[in-house]
């Protein structure tokens, strides 16, 4: 599903443009994927795990604009990928297909600019659109800022997972799973 390009100024007065990455974006979100999985803890893998090649990344691009029930939406300030939220079904079977899963990263040096909420609210608002009634995600307990954008959001929590990480360092996080119903 293509989001349509929308502007949103930031907390600091700049613009960003919020729209669907195209097949064009695809070499800026390797490098988006890689620069914001070294800035934080708080996603699901380190940048020498990013293994898709430029091909793969603008097929799944092409794919999510083709879907009826995925969308990417991406933040982009004068030019740069600084951040993603993406909606994506948790199955297809008739059982599960109402939930959807959440996911939204934005890089360090726009945190605190209001794009993650700008991201979050599009893509809840595409997910109601696109016929979901559950939106889930998972984060680590310790990313306090993410926890009071998604309870902004109304998602509520409905459980922990211990030891859901273990970073290189030997440590292990606490994982939190957050569900919003429509």
């Amino acid at each position: 599903m293509i989001y349509p390009e929308t502007e949103f100024i930031m907390k600091n007065g700049e613009k960003a443009i919020l729209r669907s990455p195209s097949v064009w974006d695809a070499s800026d979100m390797l490098e988006y994927i890689r620069q914001m999985s070294a800035e934080t803890i708080f996603v699901g893998r380190y940048p020498e795990e990013i293994c898709e090649t430029l091909a793969d990344e603008e097929s799944f691009l092409e794919e999510c604009q083709k879907s009826s029930s995925s969308i990417q939406i991406s933040a982009f300030v004068n030019g740069k990928l600084a951040g993603n939220a993406s909606v994506e079904p948790v199955s297809q079977r008739i059982k599960m297909r109402h939930r959807a899963e959440f996911g939204i990263a934005v890089l360090e040096d726009y945190w605190g600019l209001g794009l993650g909420n700008a991201l979050t609210f599009a893509c809840l608002d595409m997910a109601e659109k696109m016929g979901f009634t559950q939106i889930e995600l998972s984060m680590l307990e310790k990313n306090v800022k993410g926890l009071s954008l998604y309870e902004k959001a109304g998602f509520r929590q409905w459980g922990k997972l211990e030891r859901c990480f273990r970073l290189k360092d030997g440590t292990f996080e606490t994982g939190i799973y957050m569900v919003k119903e429509f």
